[in-house]
Parts: structure tokens; C-alpha cells; sequence
């Protein structure tokens, strides 16, 4: 197993406008608690998390710091919350900015679902490169289109993938990244950004049942 011990980044201030709703869809129920609770566990009792941020939006404090209290006092490592930013690329500064590791992962506290398995596989992939994120082949044909919606490109299938998280990135690197690149560059994650400098980035296996919760339906009470 790799040596690497990371600092994890569980981004939690989304407004979710999406979803609709009077709470922040990561505080509904899921398997017997919270959508972030389900992503806490998995980063408390892994071998390989030396430390958990929780960057979260103000108004939600109320609700967040109990949780947090239950969940640091059966681990054995800390557990640190910040309050986000305006954007999601802020809020993750802010959790790069209070990591002590050498080593950080990133993750949006919407995918309860990931494996945490594949947390050794983007350790193993930072032996090579600054940035990895977990991926999945898309089942589908993509199409880029223009502002019109008319067809511009169709990808090649075969080398097209859907992007999720827990990413990982030598901190260092990712924090340059924040700090080079304008506040109005386009990106949607933060493997995007590294990519905007020339930084390579690899891909490790994800799973299919790792969906972000976006509108309800990605919402079973099973939680399957």
C-alpha cells in the first residue's frame, strides 16, 4: 500500500438549486444518516487519510457541526471544518489552505456512493503524475455542440470519459494552479485547472454507481 497519507477535501457548499428543497441535499437521510456522513465515514476509516476539511456554507452550521462532533469522536484523526466561498474553486482554496499533507484529494460531498477503494489507485497514480481523478467510460455518444446546439464534433467513444471525484493532486502543484490561473478560467473541477498549465492528469477506475446527487431521483431511500 502507498505511503502517501492525504489531507481530504469534502466540499459541501453547494447551494444545490438543483435539487429544491428548504435543506442542503448533503444533509438529507441516506443509510441510516446523512448524505455527508456516508463520504465522513469512508474518509475516517481509510488507511490513507491523514486528515478531513470540510468546507461548508455558512447557514449550514447549525446542522454540520453535530455531525462533526459525532464523527470525531470515534476517529482517531482530525477532523477540521472551514466555511466556503462564493464559488466552489474558493471553497476548495480554502480547504488547500488549511491541508497539512503534502498530499490532497478532493471530493464533492454530493457522490456518497464512491468506492474507497480507488483511493490506493490515484495514490499509485501520483507516483507518475501531480493530478488523477477517478473515471468512467462514457456509455454514451458524446456530441460538442455550438452555441447554436448544432453539432461541432462527436467524440471518439472509445476515448471518452465521465469525470467524478475523490480527485488527487500533490498540493503544492494544485495550489499553484489557484493561484496562476484567472479568477474567470473556465473550470469545472479542479483536474481542469492543472491541465490549464500543462500539468498531466490520469485517469483511474471509478464505478458506475458513483452519481452525484443532482435532482431527487439520484436520492433512493435504499441509497442503492
Amino acid at each position: 500500500m502507498s505511503e502517501k497519507r492525504f489531507s481530504a477535501i469534502l466540499a459541501a457548499g453547494g447551494s444545490g438549486t438543483r435539487f429544491g428543497g428548504s435543506i442542503n441535499k448533503v444533509y438529507l437521510p441516506l443509510d441510516g444518516q446523512t448524505v455527508i456522513g456516508v463520504s465522513l465515514d469512508k474518509f475516517l476509516h481509510h488507511p490513507l487519510i491523514a486528515e478531513v476539511i470540510v468546507v461548508y456554507r455558512q447557514e449550514d452550521e447549525e446542522i454540520l457541526m453535530p455531525i462533526l462532533a459525532e464523527k470525531g469522536a470515534d476517529s482517531g484523526i482530525p477532523l477540521l471544518a472551514v466555511p466556503g466561498g462564493a464559488s466552489r474553486r474558493d471553497s476548495v482554496r480554502k480547504g488547500l489552505d488549511l491541508a497539512s499533507s503534502e498530499w490532497v484529494l478532493v471530493h464533492d460531498a454530493a457522490r456518497p456512493f464512491w468506492d474507497p477503494a480507488c483511493i490506493a489507485d490515484l495514490a499509485a497514480a501520483l507516483e507518475e503524475v501531480p493530478g488523477a481523478t477517478a473515471a468512467i467510460s462514457s456509455p454514451d455518444t458524446v456530441k460538442i455542440a455550438d452555441e447554436r446546439g448544432r453539432v461541432v464534433l462527436t467524440t471518439e467513444r472509445s476515448r471518452t470519459f465521465l469525470v467524478q471525484t475523490p480527485q488527487a493532486f500533490e498540493r503544492d502543484i494544485l495550489l499553484r494552479a489557484h493561484l496562476l490561473l484567472p479568477d474567470d478560467a473556465p473550470a469545472t473541477d479542479d483536474c481542469s485547472m492543472l491541465e490549464q498549465l500543462g500539468y498531466p492528469v490520469q485517469l483511474v477506475p471509478g464505478s458506475p454507481k458513483n452519481r452525484k446527487i443532482t435532482v431527487p431521483e439520484d436520492l433512493p431511500i435504499s441509497g442503492s
